[in-house]
């Protein structure tokens, strides 16, 4: 392992870096919310979809899906939000919206869709943004047994910030990105970018060293198809990395439905690390990491003081509940693997 990348085996100090990037934790959950305009960002972009009498999108706008991790018909529901029903699989236990909105739907939405590109622009996330998008650069290097950078595919590169980090720090970033204004912006910057679905992108096999998710198939309405095709991508010992939201965090599990991430219209699958580590294992992938990023302790806090969980500013609940207990136990609210493929 390359001298810099020693703190990795220290777990005290691969913390410290991830407090560094926990937003909540360096500038206050209020504070942080309102900077980077969460608070102003639409999570109800469909409602004049939704059906009054029933409370539930219109049928013609939607489509029926099974379990996206193991294929079973729709368990129980958990609740409605925003006219999207919530089921959790009997089998896997996946937590998902049964009822999709259409494909052609989402795909002009996801084109178009401006509010949380304003929120990745702005200036405390992007900075924070790149310490992360580093620390997880820097993990994945652990495994790929090369001493020098290589080239990545970014999956839904969003704003552009991760595969511009990449950039400055020795990759060959590769980004797709189906948003026509980021994709025009990283283009001017001179990255490389491909606006299509992965299943048009004709991209040549074995022709990438590390290919990432970042929180991108909580959005996907298939996402076994997605990391089945990625496979022949991977050049040797390639390694993937995802990182999506927790719905095994503690702040989801207090917050339930309430919890920002429960949002039907993007976030469609709601993983944790029993649901991922099966839809991995199924598809031939063999985890190398698993751990939690991004605490909510502020947001935690903020509940268990009945305040608005996103803008209260509480105190601390208990002494006992630490950054350091939280991802000990997996409750933070981002899950981040590293895999590769069996095969």
């Amino acid at each position: 392992m390359s001298p810099e990348l020693d703190w990795l085996k220290d777990k005290k100090a691969r913390l410290e870096r991830k407090n560094a990037f926990d937003g909540a934790l360096v500038h206050g959950t209020a504070k942080f919310n309102r900077e980077t305009g969460r608070y102003r960002t639409p999570h109800q972009p469909f409602l004049e979809f939704v059906d009054p009498e029933t409370g539930l999108l219109r049928p013609d706008l939607v489509r029926p899906r099974p379990c996206p991790v193991c294929g079973e018909a729709p368990g129980p529901g958990l609740f409605v939000k925003d006219g999207f029903r919530h089921v959790r699989c009997p089998s896997c236990g996946l937590i998902y919206v049964s009822l999709i909105l259409r494909e052609d739907i989402m795909i002009r939405y996801w084109r178009e869709e401006l509010a949380w590109m304003s929120v990745l622009n702005s200036g405390p996330q992007e900075e924070l943004d790149r310490l992360k998008f580093a620390y997880g650069l820097a993990a994945a290097s652990l495994h790929l047994g090369k001493a020098v950078p290589g080239s990545l595919l970014d999956m839904g590169a969003g704003n552009g910030s991760f595969a511009r980090t990449a950039r400055s720090l020795g990759w060959k970033a590769t980004a797709l990105e189906l948003n026509s204004q980021s994709a025009e912006s990283m283009r001017n910057d001179g990255l490389q970018v491909i606006v299509k679905p992965l299943e048009l992108a004709d991209l040549p096999p074995a022709s990438f060293d590390l290919i990432t998710f970042w929180e991108v198939l909580e959005h996907l309405s298939e996402p076994r198809q997605a990391l089945s095709r990625l496979k022949p991508l991977f050049s040797g010992d390639g390694v993937l990395l995802i990182l999506v939201p927790n719905a095994g965090s503690l702040v989801t599990r207090l917050l339930h439905e309430k919890s920002n991430t429960f949002g039907g219209h993007s976030h469609l699958n709601h993983f944790d690390q029993a649901s991922l580590t099966r839809l991995l294992d199924s598809l031939g992938y063999e985890i190398l990491e698993m751990e939690t990023l991004l605490t909510e302790l502020g947001t935690i806090n903020n509940h268990l003081d009945f305040q608005d969980p996103y803008l209260g500013e509480a105190a601390a609940f208990a002494p006992e509940l630490t950054p350091e207990l939280i991802h000990d136990r997996l409750w933070g609210s981002r899950l981040f693997v590293l895999a590769r493929s069996r095969d």
